[in-house]
């Protein structure tokens, strides 16, 4: 008992330190993206406290018989919803690490029966690179390297016949490349990710996931920005999955509420997909805090 009070005052101090160090630097009033990930490390020393909940709609699934996308059944209502905490920090100025943290809840309604899944859902630890800055021009390019693990309960052969996976059971590597360009009131970022999945619990090797967007953002002001993205992504064919794909618009707006404490409202729209569930739109919201 006395080595934990010791450690959660050791704890706390270097908590109190951290804090009190961060809003000694210069301020900072961020521009991060709606959606994604930024190509800005952060300089060293700061963190980034965001939090995001994602609350799709389901209409569609994939009729494994025909290969085509049809709607939801009768009596039929798929729900996933995540809340992730995401945490960046300046490690140096051109390098900052980054980890999500993601809590998930899940449940298949079925005329026949009712599956549900709550808890860690899988976590992800990444670190972004900065190795290309022209300041004239505003012009940056990002490196992002990537690791999921399988923390969520994922579908070992175990498995309640009530329950469901919250997680792949893999061990996932990516990388990523971000250029951003800032002139005026506009801003431009793109990303193309490349995820190589490893084998799941039941020794599936899961199809590699590719992904490009194209974001366009613009300033109304220092407090109110809107932004509409291009994502296009696909997850290759494994050993128990076909090719799958998915083309999103997202829209989105994000207002500053203090210098620093940010609210963002994101909204995707599927123009196409082949999924084994499909949402017509989601519901993002999220809140950006910069120390």
């Amino acid at each position: 008992m006395r080595m934990l009070k010791i450690s959660v005052l050791s704890l706390l101090l270097a908590l109190t330190f951290t804090v009190q160090f961060a809003f000694a630097q210069k301020k900072l009033t961020p521009r991060p993206p709606i959606y994604g990930i930024p190509a800005k490390t952060l300089p060293q020393g700061h963190w980034v406290i965001r939090g995001y909940a994602v609350f799709p709609h389901f209409t569609q699934m994939l009729n494994s018989k025909t290969g085509k996308m049809t709607d939801l059944p009768d009596g039929t209502d798929f729900t996933s919803n995540s809340y992730t905490l995401k945490i960046r920090y300046g490690i140096l100025n051109r390098l900052t690490a980054i980890v999500n943290i993601p809590y998930v809840h899940k449940r298949l309604t079925t005329p026949k029966i009712e599956k549900t899944g709550n808890g860690l859902g899988d976590v992800i630890g990444a670190l972004l690179y900065k190795f290309y800055v022209n300041k004239p021009h505003r012009f940056l390019l990002s490196g992002l390297l990537f690791t999921k693990s399988p923390t969520g309960k994922a579908n070992d052969g175990n498995l309640k016949a009530t329950e469901m996976p919250l997680g792949t059971g893999s061990f996932d590597a990516g990388l990523a490349v971000l250029p951003e360009w800032e002139f005026g009131k506009w801003d431009m970022r793109w990303s193309a990710f490349y995820i190589m999945r490893g084998q799941n619990k039941q020794s599936v090797d899961l199809g590699d996931v590719t992904s490009f967007s194209w974001s366009t953002a613009y300033n109304f002001n220092r407090n109110l920005i809107a932004e509409g993205t291009l994502l296009y992504k696909t997850i290759a064919k494994d050993d128990a999955n076909p090719q799958y794909h998915v083309f999103q618009f997202i829209p989105g707006i994000q207002y500053r509420i203090k210098r620093t404490f940010l609210v963002q409202f994101v909204f995707p729209l599927t123009i196409d997909a082949k999924m084994k569930f499909s949402s017509a739109y989601e519901s993002w919201i999220g809140l950006y805090y910069l120390l």
